[in-house]
């Protein structure tokens, strides 16, 4: 009884209890229009009756289309990456593919194997967020294979993308930043060698301030990118003339920001403002609600999947930005009058 509970039904057990050759079977899953209707039904039913599903692998092999699609992010621990997936698989799903999901941890040497680990796995075409994608070894080995891919999140001359504007959204936030007093500014961010995007936004708020006449921006490096290191947030805002206004570069890193100046007897936004960057659904939930700038990333992982599905269908891909929007949530207010400038 426990051997016959871990059978595994075959086409051959199907076409033996439906009547039909084994043949009959495999048209019935693969090219279900040849078929009569009553025939059709009484293999569907068999089918049910044994729980049998039809072996998609051996399927793809013999068709040499794995239907698979691969997609290498740097973590799924940020709900910005989460939702990126999901708006991808949902394609994907939609049209027929699946998709093999790794992630890199912002690492160099990581996001290499990771990428050589799905084009072992046979993926037909790629999505991917590198570390740089003006100098990525993973890009130019991608490139010597010839298989399709896609950047989300990564902006490029040189390789189809799907993204923001990142460096207009900084502008956006600082120049929102100036209008409601803060001349101030330091922009929060995790290592600029492990996210091209994070060096953007810095690009980007440093040319606001120009523009506005404002110092330039300071920039505080985290060890992480989605956490605050104690000693630094603190060594920052204590000394004299600190900046008003602290522009995390994700809100993961806002986040982690905000509960560590609460720890040190800071109020946000009372002594000190905090946004951040990404609009991901917490932020809204957040104590008071988080000012920040929004990316569509559920629309990012699609329209990259339907990038990446054109590009095997043999045609071009066109590199596409999708519009950010500044989300004014709480954590800013005019900054304190004894730090005005």
């Amino acid at each position: 009884m426990a051997n016959k509970s871990l059978h595994r039904p075959s086409i051959l057990d199907i076409a033996r209890d439906a009547g039909v050759s084994p043949a009959t079977v495999s048209r019935a899953f693969n090219r279900p229009a040849l078929l009569r209707p009553d025939t059709l039904r009484r293999i569907e039913a068999v089918a049910r009756e044994h729980g049998f599903r039809p072996n998609r692998v051996g399927s793809s092999l013999r068709s040499g289309s794995t239907r698979t699609l691969g997609m290498a992010l740097p973590t799924l621990c940020n709900p910005v990456f989460a939702e990126c997936f999901e708006g991808a698989e949902a394609w994907a799903h939609a049209n027929g593919y699946s998709i093999m999901v790794t992630t890199t941890g912002y690492d160099l040497a990581r996001e290499a194997d990771a990428v050589r680990s799905l084009i072992d796995h046979q993926v037909e075409g790629l999505m991917l967020t590198v570390a740089n994608a003006a100098r990525s070894a993973t890009l130019r080995q991608l490139g010597e294979s010839g298989l399709p891919y896609v950047l989300v999140y990564n902006e490029s001359p040189s390789h189809p993308f799907v993204s923001v504007d990142n460096t207009a959204a900084a502008r956006d936030m600082v120049r929102w930043l100036a209008s409601q007093g803060h001349s101030r500014v330091a922009l929060v961010t995790g290592p600029l060698s492990g996210s091209d995007r994070a060096r953007r936004r810095l690009q980007g708020a440093r040319a606001c301030a120009r523009e506005l006449g404002l110092p330039e921006p300071e920039h505080l490096t985290m060890p992480s990118h989605t956490a605050a290191d104690g000693a630094l947030l603190r060594a920052a805002v204590s000394r004299g003339s600190p900046p008003t206004a602290l522009f995390c570069s994700n809100d993961l890193l806002a986040a982690s920001v905000i509960a560590q100046l609460r720890g040190f007897g800071m109020r946000v936004p009372d002594d000190v403002s905090v946004c951040g960057f990404d609009g991901m659904h917490f932020a809204s939930l957040m104590q008071p609600p988080l000012t920040t700038v929004e990316q569509p990333s559920r629309e990012i992982g699609a329209r990259a999947c339907a990038q990446l599905l054109a590009r095997l269908a043999g045609d071009a891909a066109a590199s596409l930005r999708l519009p950010h929007q500044l989300i004014t949530g709480r954590t800013v207010a005019a900054p304190p009058s004894r730090s005005s400038a």
